[in-house]
């Protein structure tokens, strides 16, 4: 471990030491920047986001080793990905010598937040390749489905821990930091983070009995999780793919295919950043084969228990036709995301039962070629010639006269209900991160948030449905339970359909798509989740009361355990339910770029503006040197002076503003400093964005301070932010609580 961390330890030092002849410590790093911020220049190239990584792994691998006389084959496997991140960055040359020319560390990056954020989300990719280090190992071994996802259930916690604190300190970077005024736009780099982190939900919520499908497949949602750790990684840094603007370290080339892939390809060459770039691709796929081969022989042995014959045996003519119909299909759709997800459940449902089509990988296949359509990814017509190979064996199948009476007995029998209700997160969150995934591959140009709330809509309602279900367990019969979803049904969609007459936060009446605007979207979010709320927190609530008691007497150990956990999910849930309230009032609501957020304000005269009187009445111009400068970076400020009132009662002062980088080579950049007032409901952010501080320098510039008159200012009013905070909060206990109480003995 101290080898394997060694590399990263000494370039921290030269960053600390200001040793200016290495050329990433001239470029990022200098003696005026606060010690912590030293450190964080590590991670302003390229070369030391890996070292930090490989860093980390190590330490996980560590905590991983056991006391054998030989290692086990998933710490030799944790091995492998620190020496190819570490030969990676061999090739970037961390250690070069200076060429004379010095930089200046991003001004985004100065700011506390990003002194441990990047360590928190390697810390949690890290994670992801110890769940699917361990998942890699059993399927090597031919382990059984159940004993390797008892022994990655530990891990893929430890990730989700790790995942949802470091997502979530990304949002507040974004949200106290950036000029976004918010902290979730769907950004490549936020889509690509969360993938990983919707696989390892996926993990940790397979409670099913020995031999179902979740327990089968869960080793290769595990391999998936590592995989999409190492695709965040390159969509964070493969530039000219995915345009994002959290692309700090991206030198590459830009190109112009439209597919994503085919661009990574554009730019993989001898280069030691095209030879990065190949490396993740290379690994991305290696897992997911794993992952495939893994759901191929668990299929198989279900085929040999049930004394089956798969299709490609007894219909070999049809199964090599519909492999080929799908192939010629794809082909014509021009996507290898569908192309590749597509042929490996193609080749799944070929080798599955003749009689007994695997229903699952069929449905899946629908929803593949059904959201790309919705995504713009297929014609309508492309995506018909895609859909038939997956049904055909559906229709070809015999006719099972008990199928619709499994899937309407949850509506009749409390017991199916509780169920169906427990494998609302693995088949809803399987949905979920296809359709976000499919998502990531259109967005090569920028983010589209209005896709991503509108398409994710009924997936997040069918998540609160099922939260309801399970938190009313027995205590609400078939009947009424079955007659208040179909009133929250109705009342959604008739919600929904009037939002116009409705008073919203926000922009409720601008068009997401065809018509539909922001406040029927919000609407219908709001209608399912503030229905779930109550019989959720009530059942954190009955948790809490019943087992804290019970851990203040013995402690969270293995007598615990059970109960320990079962808080931790009610306690999580509750926090997802209050995010996603606030996620809506904040994000789906909100249209961030629309001009009525953009107020001008003149000198003393109140401007009316979502229940406050905005007055302007001053302005600042504050060099580093002035002891009123209060930044801890930085060369000089520019903001402007802007007094809330109500009935002309003064409530707040906010001073936002922009902070201006005179980097060593002469170039000027700047930040902007948002300032925000916190209410009861919610915060209102005020922004002086580059734009409108560059209009205002140049009146200063040629009238003074004193005779600026008018500003230009962005207010975004985001009522039901706190609880976007509070769901956070929440999601993290649990998420701490349940890997407090999780066990390690069944690991290999």
């Amino acid at each position: 471990m101290a080898a394997q961390i060694s590399p990263f330890a000494l370039l921290v030092g030269a960053f600390v030491l200001d040793a200016s002849s290495l050329d990433l410590v001239s470029r990022y790093g200098g003696d005026e920047l606060p010690l912590l911020y030293r450190i964080s220049s590590v991670w302003g190239g390229r070369a030391g986001p890996l070292l930090l990584w490989a860093a980390i792994l190590a330490v996980v691998t560590w905590f991983m080793a056991r006391d054998d006389e030989s290692a086990p084959l998933e710490v030799r496997i944790m091995h492998g990905w620190v020496a190819a991140l570490v030969v990676l960055s061999w090739l970037l040359d961390p250690f070069a010598a200076a060429t004379g020319g010095q930089g200046e560390l991003h001004p985004l990056l100065q700011t506390d937040l990003m002194v441990i954020h990047p360590p928190i989300v390697f810390s949690y990719y890290a994670l992801c390749l110890a769940t699917a280090s361990v998942a890699l190992a059993g399927v090597i071994r031919r382990d059984t489905a159940e004993s390797v996802h008892a022994a990655q259930l530990h891990w893929a916690r430890a990730g989700f821990v790790l995942g949802s604190i470091g997502i979530g300190l990304g949002g507040l970077w974004a949200y106290t930091v950036l000029d976004w005024g918010g902290y979730w736009a769907w950004d490549p780099v936020e889509t690509g983070s969360i993938l990983p982190w919707l696989a390892l939900l996926l993990v940790v919520h397979v409670r099913a009995k020995p031999g179902s499908s979740a327990v089968s497949a869960a080793p290769a949602v595990g391999l998936i999780a590592g995989a999409l750790a190492f695709h965040a990684t390159l969509v964070t840094r493969a530039n000219g793919v995915w345009a994002s603007v959290h692309a700090f370290v991206a030198d590459g080339e830009g190109t112009l295919a439209d597919d994503p892939y085919l661009r990574v390809l554009d730019i993989a060459d001898l280069s030691p950043i095209g030879m990065e770039i190949t490396s993740y691709l290379a690994i991305i796929l290696v897992l997911f084969y794993f992952a495939y081969a893994h759901l191929r022989q668990q299929q198989h042995l279900a085929v040999v228990a049930s004394g089956g014959t798969t299709m490609l045996a007894a219909r070999p003519q049809l199964a090599a036709a519909l492999l080929l119909f799908f192939c010629a299909a794809a082909y014509w759709i021009g996507s290898t995301a569908v192309f590749a997800v597509g042929l490996v459940l193609m080749l799944l449902i070929v080798h599955g039962d003749s009689k007994h089509p695997p229903m699952h990988w069929i449905a899946m296949g629908v929803l593949l070629m059904l959201f790309s359509s919705w995504l713009w990814i297929s014609e309508i017509q492309q995506a018909v010639a895609g859909l038939v190979p997956f049904l055909v064996p559906w229709l070809l199948s015999p006719e099972d006269e008990g199928e619709f009476e499994g899937a309407l007995l949850p509506i009749f029998d409390v017991s199916a209900r509780t169920r169906a209700a427990r494998m609302v997160p693995w088949y809803g969150g399987t949905a979920f991160l296809l359709l976000t995934w499919l998502l990531l591959t259109i967005e090569i140009d920028g983010s589209s948030l209005q896709a991503h709330e509108f398409y994710g809509a009924p997936l997040i309602g069918l998540l609160a449905v099922g939260l309801t279900l399970y938190a009313w367990g027995r205590s609400i019969t078939s009947e009424a339970g079955t007659s208040m979803v179909s009133v929250v049904l109705l009342a959604s969609i008739a919600l929904a359909s009037a939002a116009d007459q409705f008073s919203l936060p926000g922009d409720p009446d601008l068009i997401f798509t065809n018509g539909i605007t922001r406040g029927a979207v919000a609407l219908f979010l709001l209608t399912w989740l503030v229905f779930a709320l109550p019989s959720t927190a009530q059942q954190a609530w009955r948790t809490a009361s019943t087992t804290l008691p019970k851990l203040r007497e013995g402690g969270l150990g293995n007598r615990n355990a059970a109960r320990t956990r079962l808080l931790a999910s009610h306690l999580a849930h509750l926090g997802i339910l209050l995010l996603l309230v606030g996620h809506v009032l904040t994000t789906t609501l909100v249209d961030r770029s629309d001009p009525s957020h953009l107020v001008t304000l003149e000198r003393d005269q109140p401007v009316e503006h979502d229940g406050y009187e905005l007055v302007f009445v001053g302005t600042e111009l504050i060099s580093a040197e002035d002891e009123a400068y209060d930044f801890a970076v930085g060369d000089g400020f520019i903001g402007v002076l802007i007094e809330v009132r109500r009935d002309g009662n003064l409530i707040d002062t906010l001073r936002p503003g922009m902070l201006r980088f005179d980097s060593p080579s002469g170039a000027v950049n700047s930040r902007s400093e948002v300032d925000r007032m916190t209410g009861l409901t919610g915060d209102t952010i005020v922004i002086l964005d580059i734009f409108q501080s560059n209009d205002l320098l140049s009146s200063m510039i040629l009238g003074g301070t004193d005779d600026v008159e008018t500003v230009r200012v962005t207010v975004h009013s985001l009522r039901g932010s706190h609880l976007v905070w509070a769901g956070w909060v929440l999601v993290m206990l649990g998420g701490a609580l349940a890997l407090a109480s999780s066990d390690r003995s069944t690991e290999h």
